[in-house]
């Protein structure tokens, strides 16, 4: 680690000293501020409405998304239509009281509940309580919080994150979160282990967002993929670390030191109270798009370039600022894409091709849990044999140039070379992500690509500015933006310093270009936990 983290230091002064213009000055045409800051002032403006799946908002995002590739000449990625339906199916639950034992926890202030089910009715009435710790089954790695334990018809609270993050366990990659620690993973196995009911004990720092963030993305409809035959339980949720520390307090337990046992063995023990909870839920079959267009190159080989399109939506009960108008997220990804076609188009006009195709694809429903994203990968139409690599886009930088560039999931493939190469035309240098256990690499829609063996890249932004003026409007920027995430005030700002995310975009394009022009496939670093068989070099 030492010797990792020299040589990032060492990096850094070269890439200081390097006689090189300012990242984003020097870039391929196409990649302009001016067009790119227009493409995410449009693509988060009000009348979008926050881009919510399955509403207007999608309606004229999808127009402008196909509209822009139209222009750019880019083929249809979907056989005719630059549109893949994605079946939805939208939940909008309304709880009444959570009773936990003597508690009753209220909606919003102390819990956030769901019915995963589509289902117009739910009723869970007296159900035993059970800590499952982490709520962790991988007896592959000498872990199982559900060992000797029926969880079947009862209801389980458990910690968010997983145990590396308490102690730094090697099995869970000490402080980088795993997929373990996602959310998704511990509601779908509390479903699979039959509970009724799963609840994350929410804590700030392991989740690595506040309670509004909870608030904000789980307080609305919630959206899943349509006719999927898997398990689910009758409610899902998160509760306060207060609320829990109540109901451990009822229990005769001590918070603080039960969870830290649980960060050290797998645990499970009786809460002793019992779990009650009645809601209406409103379901509606529904479907949203993902939406791409192709560069076509001389083979059926591709690189497949992503970046989620949709975001929150509205909330009416917010008066001054109903519209959730997601500028960062994922505005900024959703525009480069549409600048990387722009400065990608001249190598296939006017020229021979380059052997590979490059694909732009903008999905659906990431907020949603990556459904968009999920669904593609099921139904590809470009076979995962012929996808080359991954690289996604997920707010990008607005806060001035840096002299390096953060790769999410540092070590996982071949990529970062290719990265490192591109950003050292810059002066730059690619650093790994310094809060890794925020899980990012599990939270974006490069995870579904990655999950079926496809090499992926997740890169962007930088912690070091790139001169003492960008530091200041550094710190200014992400003063105001402070607390934006998942709320209201991600907006667009006209004074945005763009260079950042400029420069980001040039140096994806040059990794895109190398993929495009040669022979070799990306691969996967010993130690990764996905992986596919070698391609085979295409003649």
């Amino acid at each position: 680690m030492k010797t990792r983290l020299s040589l990032i230091a060492v990096g850094l002064m070269l890439a200081s000293s390097v006689n090189a213009a300012v990242p984003g000055d020097n870039l391929s045409k196409g990649l302009d501020a001016q067009s790119y800051g227009q493409f995410v002032k449009t693509l988060s403006g009000d009348d979008f409405q926050g881009r919510l799946p399955a509403t207007e908002g999608e309606t004229k995002t999808l127009a402008f998304l196909q509209a822009q590739y139209k222009r750019l000449g880019l083929k249809p990625g979907f056989g005719q239509s630059y549109l893949q339906t994605v079946p939805l199916v939208s939940i909008t639950s309304h709880p009444g009281a959570l009773t936990l034992g003597k508690l009753k926890l209220d909606y919003l202030k102390d819990m956030v509940i769901n019915s995963p089910k589509a289902v117009t009715q739910t009723e869970v009435k007296d159900a035993d309580l059970v800590f499952v710790g982490y709520g962790i089954h991988a007896p592959d790695l000498g872990w199982d919080d559900y060992k000797g334990v029926d969880v079947k018809g009862k209801v389980v609270v458990m910690l968010v994150n997983d145990p590396g993050y308490a102690t730094g366990d090697k099995r869970f990659d000490g402080k980088a979160m795993t997929y373990y620690g996602r959310w998704d993973y511990k509601f779908d196995e509390a479903a699979r282990q039959g509970a009724a009911g799963a609840l994350i004990v929410h804590q700030t720092a392991p989740a690595s967002y506040p309670w509004s963030v909870v608030e904000n993305s789980w307080g609305g409809a919630r959206y899943d993929l349509a006719g999927q035959d898997i398990a689910k339980s009758d409610f899902s949720g998160w509760i306060t670390e207060d609320a829990a520390k109540r109901v451990f307090s009822q229990a005769g337990l001590d918070f603080a030191k039960v969870t830290a046992d649980a960060g050290k063995t797998p645990t499970a023990l009786s809460l002793g109270a019992k779990a009650s909870v009645a809601m209406t839920s409103e379901v509606k079959n529904t479907e949203s798009h993902n939406v791409m267009g192709i560069l076509p190159g001389q083979t059926d080989e591709t690189v497949i370039i992503t970046a989620h399109w949709d975001h929150l939506g509205m909330d009416p009960s917010h008066k001054d600022d109903p519209v959730y108008n997601g500028a960062m997220d994922n505005a900024t990804g959703t525009a480069g894409l549409i600048s990387l076609a722009q400065s990608l188009k001249g190598l296939y006009e006017g020229k021979e091709k380059p052997r590979r195709s490059v694909a732009f694809l903008a999905v659906t429903a990431e907020e949603q849990g990556l459904l968009g994203s999920k669904y593609y990968v099921a139904n590809p139409s470009i076979p995962l044999g012929k996808t080359v690599a991954n690289i996604n886009m997920d707010s990008l930088n607005v806060f001035g140039p840096t002299k390096d560039m953060v790769v999410v999931g540092q070590g996982k493939t071949s990529l970062e070379r290719e990265l490192s190469t591109a950003l050292a035309k810059q002066g730059r240098v690619l650093v790994p992500n310094d809060r890794p256990e925020a899980g990012g690499y599990y939270r974006s829609d490069h995870f579904n690509f990655a999950k079926a063996g496809i090499p992926a890249l997740y890169a962007g932004g930088g912690t070091q500015p790139w001169d003492s003026d960008v530091a200041k409007y550094r710190a200014m920027m992400q003063k105001r933006l402070k607390g934006c995430y998942h709320n209201a005030c991600d907006e667009y700002q006209a004074d945005w310093d763009l260079r950042g995310a400029l420069s980001d975009l040039q140096a994806l394009h040059d990794v895109i270009e190398s993929l495009a022009t040669n022979r070799d496939w990306p691969s996967w670093q010993p130690g990764a936990e996905f992986s596919r068989p070698p391609a085979t070099t295409a003649q």
